[in-house]
């Protein structure tokens, strides 16, 4: 395909207008040295292979600009074309029409063709996807531009359509019908043209705007465009020029609204009606059907839609060769996309430009063959999201999702197809990032790669982070998170993961996680990866554990923030290899009903220690209840006791106030204080265990 549309375009440096309709083609004069030109260009860097074959039958010329030899048979064979019908030319049935035919690639092929002199010119040949042929001889004159098509495919001419082009007048406020005809072009516009009343286009109708022209469809007007495959409708510009008209505008709901076997092109030149974006096909608040349309060679964007426009059926779109955005819309209308199905690529601005509008109904978004980029605002989720697996979302500066209310986000991404979600620039901190904060049981993310996020809050004026989850429910699996500028993933003590499996969180500037004590118990240990960020913990900030949850081991410690007392009033179970990091004057108490159970191996202990390799840095562990479960086992406690946990008891890096404890096969050390202190009416047994420079005794009571 890329090489067809550089064909494409050195054909328009030619000056060559080509009429894509099912029954005309228009080309002016274009000289033998520019073809030869295209030629060259084409070939270059090009593997040729032998596709003569493609060519092999019967042809007959339906439509150029020497109508007169029109319904010439070609007989196609090996290398050259024998004429068997000579129709009204003045050829003679025998002479060999095409000769020494060169396959460029599948769909170019170069010749001479026989001239009308008798001489032959240098030619092209291009054979497009519906199996018509195009031919361009590199000679000014009548014929050097023609249309071909298999016999067999050949359907006579409406006799009923208009003969020459006929210019039509600049409102039509009755019903009415435009044909296809002889004439190359069937109709000419060279102003506005205001549609109030039902048109209906036929197959095969080419109709030409002049510069600046357009048409506009409003009040009661709507625009039926049915064409076939073998006869499309063709709306063009009377020069093959980016941008030379203005483009078709609707703004009716009516159900007669449809394009279908269509082609737009050399659209865009501005708007239609003021003030409005400029766009080959612009849609405001319309109802309309799309189906196997393409819209090429446009000056602006390739088709906008804005307000609450909805496609009654979108199926089998190409919006290519756009010096903008092939599609511009909002997220709800994004929904009607048909995914692959449909080709946005080869425009200077290869994106589904997304401009932000609360996604406020059920809404899917497909994946695309070009990226949906997001404008630099927070697009609002308040119901149903759904982004489908392969999926792949750009963010402009300071873009970001947020799902509140209703609303939920399921991203459906697979192992080899995940969703993504970057920053325009590959810059950390380029975008906001995702806030979710509701209820919903359809809340999933999995599969989903982010990039780039954390620039600020998504709303006022929370933490930072490139996924922020303020309250309610999700699950995220299988999801990587890196080149943040914040956080990773920051929780806050209202939310709870229905599912949290197989994550990687990396290269972000702050730690990789920044959650509540409760949410340690939530995690999937060393199923998931949090190494690779500038500080490489998972930071818990002052909060409480009032529930039972089991901490497993991780690639990177625990840090509770600095002068943080995590109160404990329900059960932990510390297995072995967590390792507790602790900043300047962070503590655990044990109270209540709770019950702290660290339970480690010989070959895989559990690490509670300071952030600096300082005696008496934090505050130490402080229990004081009667559980027979309370126990330290296969445990290293260094640098506690720089102060009590709970006023106004003795510094020490184990206290045990009241209640019962078991530590065994330990090793306390550098406490500021004493190793363990032990209150009046406390049981301690202890067994096996080390005790190193602790400042005021190693056991204390």
């Amino acid at each position: 395909m890329k090489k067809r549309n550089i064909f494409t375009k050195r054909i328009l440096n030619a000056a060559l207008i080509c009429l894509f309709g099912g029954s005309s083609v228009l080309f002016n004069a274009c000289s033998t040295e520019s073809v030869v030109e295209t030629i060259d260009i084409i070939e270059e860097g090009v593997e040729t292979e032998a596709t003569l074959d493609n060519l092999n039958g019967e042809w007959i010329r339906i439509a150029s600009n020497n109508p007169v030899a029109d319904g010439i048979i070609i007989d196609m064979s090996g290398t050259s074309g024998t004429i068997t019908d000579k129709a009204g030319s003045g050829f003679a049935i025998g002479d060999i029409k095409w000769k020494n035919i060169k396959a460029v690639d599948a769909e170019n092929f170069t010749h001479e063709e026989l001239g009308s002199d008798s001489a032959y010119y240098q030619a092209t040949m291009l054979l497009q996807s519906d199996d018509t042929l195009r031919i361009s001889v590199g000679s000014s004159g009548a014929g050097n531009a023609q249309k071909w098509v298999r016999e067999g495919q050949y359907i006579p001419i409406d006799s009923q359509g208009p003969t020459t082009t006929e210019t039509l007048p600049c409102s039509i406020s009755e019903a009415r019908t435009l044909s296809n005809g002889t004439a190359a072009v069937d109709y000419y516009i060279d102003c506005v043209l205001d549609i109030t009343a039902p048109l209906t286009i036929e197959p095969g109708t080419v109709i030409q705007f002049g510069e600046n022209a357009g048409l506009g469809i409003y009040d009661s007007g709507s625009l039926n465009a049915k064409g076939t495959a073998d006869a499309p409708i063709v709306f063009e510009g009377e020069n093959t020029v980016d941008g030379y008209w203005r483009g078709i505008h609707i703004e009716t709901r009516s159900l007669n609204n449809l394009l279908e076997n269509v082609r737009i092109q050399d659209a865009g030149s501005n708007y239609v009606y003021c003030c409005n974006g400029v766009a080959s096909l612009f849609l405001k608040g319309a109802k309309v059907g799309l189906k196997n349309v393409q819209i090429t060679n446009g000056g602006g964007r390739g088709i906008m839609a804005i307000g609450d426009t909805e496609f009654e059926t979108y199926s089998n779109l190409r919006i290519n060769s756009h010096e903008d955005y092939p599609l511009y819309l909002n997220g709800a209308i994004a929904d009607g996309l048909d995914g692959t199905t449909s080709d946005y690529s080869g425009n200077d601005k290869d994106y589904a430009f997304i401009t932000v509008a609360n996604i406020a109904q059920p809404t899917k978004w497909s994946k695309l063959n070009v990226p949906y980029l997001i404008e630099g605002k927070v697009l609002d989720v308040t119901d149903a999201f759904t982004l489908e697996a392969g999926t792949e979302i750009v963010f402009q500066e300071n873009g970001g999702i947020g799902v509140y209310d209703q609303g939920s986000l399921a991203v459906q991404g697979t192992a080899s197809e995940p969703v993504s979600m970057k920053g325009f620039s590959p810059i950390p901190g380029f975008w906001r990032g995702i806030h979710m904060e509701t209820t919903s049981i359809e809340n999933s993310l999995n599969y989903l790669q982010v990039s780039d996020a954390g620039s600020n809050y998504v709303y006022c004026c929370n933490t930072i982070g490139s996924l922020f989850l303020k309250s309610g429910t999700a699950s995220v699996t299988n999801s990587t998170f890196s080149n943040g500028k914040s956080y990773g993933i920051v929780t806050q003590p209202d939310f709870e993961f229905n599912a949290y499996n197989g994550n990687t969180i990396t290269t972000h500037q702050q730690a990789a996680m920044y959650i509540s004590a409760a949410m340690m118990g939530a995690l999937d240990g060393i199923k998931s990866s949090y190494t690779g960020n500038d500080k490489d913990y998972l930071l818990v900030y002052n909060s409480n554990i009032e529930e039972d949850i089991t901490v497993l081991p991780n690639d990177v410690p625990y840090q509770i923030e600095n002068n943080t007392v995590i109160d404990i009033t329900a059960r932990i179970n510390l297995l072995g290899g967590v390792e507790i990091v602790f900043e300047e004057a962070a503590g655990l108490g044990v109270y209540d009903n709770g019950v702290f159970n660290a339970v480690g191996e010989a070959s895989n202990k559990i690490v509670f220690r300071g952030a600096q390799n300082t005696a008496g840095f934090w505050r130490g562990i402080h229990t004081e209840t009667n559980s027979m479960d309370n126990v330290i086992r296969y445990a290293e406690i260094n640098n506690g006791g720089s102060n009590y946990v709970y006023c106004c008891n003795n510094p020490s890096s184990v206290f045990v106030k009241g209640g019962q404890l078991t530590v065994s096969n330990s090793t306390i050390s550098n406490s500021g204080g004493c190793g363990m202190y032990i209150s009046s009416g406390a049981t301690v047994t202890e067994s096996d265990n080390t005790y190193e420079n602790n400042q005021e005794g190693d056991v204390c009571d």
